[in-house]
């Protein structure tokens, strides 16, 4: 789902005087696997290969790219409020049975933040809410949009009077209502393991701040 991510830049361009950190960050997402649907989930005709009913089907790790625009609260210098974008292209393990596994993930979501400022290095903890776009690029499955979380936490070090690089480590479960299948059209090979499905990133990037 590209949509969100192209909103926010321009949000972030059109209220730049108002922005306070524009952050741009690249990463490695770690993704927990999903599983092989039951058997009457299945299309007639899938792909040879496609594993047993309740097998993993891991989702494989990718690099991370993420936005964010942040805005300082109610006057208060160490607190925001902001918006976080993030973007994966990954991939179906074979066993899926799909023609083509790319999957394409982005999160958007509504940020808080508190910082915790020791002369040039700015500690911080956030947690977020939004929603998850997962879109997989096989015929055979539909794209979902599920609620989905974040709680982070990492630290920027000021370069210069405006530029600060930033390193980050955060949790991102998205909720799947409790759902046995997902991405079904017409049929699945792929089903949701839990309730709540975990990922995980690891980034680098820098901030800008105004």
């Amino acid at each position: 789902m590209k949509k969100p991510l192209t909103l926010l830049v321009l949000l972030a361009c059109s209220r730049a005087s108002l922005a306070t950190d524009v952050t741009l960050s690249v990463g490695y997402m770690y993704n927990s696997d999903f599983e092989v649907a039951s058997a009457s989930d299945q299309p007639p005709t899938v792909a040879p290969g496609t594993g047993e009913p309740g097998e993993d089907v891991p989702l494989e790790g990718a690099a991370g790219f993420n936005l964010a625009v942040d805005f300082v609260y109610a006057n208060q210098p160490n607190q925001r409020i902001g918006l976080f974008v993030s973007y994966e292209q990954t991939r179906f393990d074979a066993n899926a049975g799909l023609s083509d596994p790319d999957m394409d993930v982005t999160h958007v979501h509504f940020t808080a933040m508190s910082y915790y400022p020791q002369g040039n290095l700015e500690p911080f903890v956030m947690a977020g809410i939004g929603a998850g776009f997962f879109s997989p690029r096989d015929s055979t499955l539909k794209d979902e949009v599920m609620l989905s979380a974040q709680v982070a936490a990492g630290a920027n070090y000021r370069l210069g009077e405006h530029l600060l690089l930033r390193f980050d480590a955060r949790w991102i479960p998205t909720f799947f209502n409790g759902s046995s299948t997902v991405f079904c059209s017409g049929g699945c090979t792929v089903a949701v393991r839990s309730d709540t499905y975990s990922q995980a990133q690891a980034n680098i990037g820098l901030m800008y701040r105004f």
